[in-house]
């Protein structure tokens, strides 16, 4: 989830969400996990923003990816599994106009290709410049998931106020993380 909300994050240019939702459980993997096989998250953030996301580990239909659905249209964006064998990996980016709101939109097909991350970071810390993915990006995204993680938890809306506040007993990890967010006051 971490790299698909980040995606988003950095697509859209959002800043730390303001409230998260999440539902979800464990229903098609019962072997005593805690981490929940079907979820839903629900991320909001400032300017009418809302960002959806879910997973399922049992229907793998669409795959891996994002779908932005927008006012002015809809940007798909997904890959397939990767081929062991191989290491071959299928990545694809589409946008549809909404042609209630543009009607001389156009769709548009273009061109991606694979980004090895850990090369880039690489090649990034050797030239100092930015990387694809850079630490703000990591920073917020880490911020959100954590906060989608209370409210799973707690089974509650939590806001960003209530996640620096929050207390969660028997979870060293997780106060110490709300514990370096009310340190930053991010």
């Amino acid at each position: 989830m971490v790299h698909q909300i980040a995606w988003i994050m950095r697509a859209l240019d959002l800043p730390t969400p303001s409230a998260a939702y999440t539902s979800g459980g464990v229903f098609s993997e019962k072997d005593g996990r805690e981490v929940p096989d079907t979820i839903a998250v629900t991320l909001d953030f400032t300017g009418d923003i809302v960002v959806t996301w879910q997973s399922t580990f049992s229907n793998r239909y669409y795959g891996l990816g994002e779908h932005f659905l927008g006012s002015d249209g809809t940007i798909d964006h997904g890959w397939a599994e990767s081929d062991m064998t191989s290491g071959e990996d299928r990545e694809w980016l589409h946008y549809y106009p909404e042609k209630v709101n543009r009607p001389d939109g156009t769709t548009l097909v273009p061109k991606t290709h694979d980004q090895d991350q850990m090369a880039n970071w690489i090649e990034c810390v050797r030239s100092r410049k930015v990387p694809n993915a850079p630490v703000e990006i990591g920073y917020k995204s880490a911020i959100a998931l954590h906060m989608a993680n209370l409210a799973y938890r707690k089974k509650q809306r939590i806001t960003l106020e209530d996640a620096k506040a929050s207390e969660v007993v028997g979870r060293s990890e997780e106060i110490a993380i709300l514990q370096s967010l009310r340190i930053k006051g991010s």
